[in-house]
């Protein structure tokens, strides 16, 4: 069917593919190794072969580093908390420790619970 509608209007043949697209690989890239091409100035994924902007590539390591220095601020936080919290709870540990030995050097006297001594 489609060739007799190419014999009636000549000139209507398809031309050639031209283009030349590079396989991808199935799934989401994450663009782990690149390859920079100083000549080119190019960024190319080692794994997909796809091209990759430098400015989009230098923009999202950018990012990528700012969130790696909030996420370590905010872990530096969270242990000065951390250790501030435990030197309160060793001073009050030792505090405690004092107090039972107090009472234990008080209490050192015999005492006579069963009520066998008669007074």
């Amino acid at each position: 069917m489609s060739d007799d509608v190419v014999r009636q209007f000549p000139g209507t043949e398809l031309p050639e593919n031209l283009l030349d697209i590079a396989p991808r690989h199935h799934g989401f890239c994450q663009h782990e190794k690149v390859t920079l091409e100083e000549h080119t100035r190019t960024v190319t994924c080692a794994k997909c072969g796809a091209t990759i902007d430098p400015f989009n590539f230098l923009m999202q390591n950018a990012k990528t580093i700012q969130m790696a220095w909030q996420h370590y601020r905010m872990a530096m936080h969270k242990v000065q908390e951390i250790t501030e919290r435990v030197d309160v709870l060793k001073r009050e540990e030792n505090r405690l420790r004092s107090i039972v030995k107090r009472l234990q050097a008080k209490s050192s006297a015999v005492l006579d619970v069963r009520g066998e001594s008669r007074l």
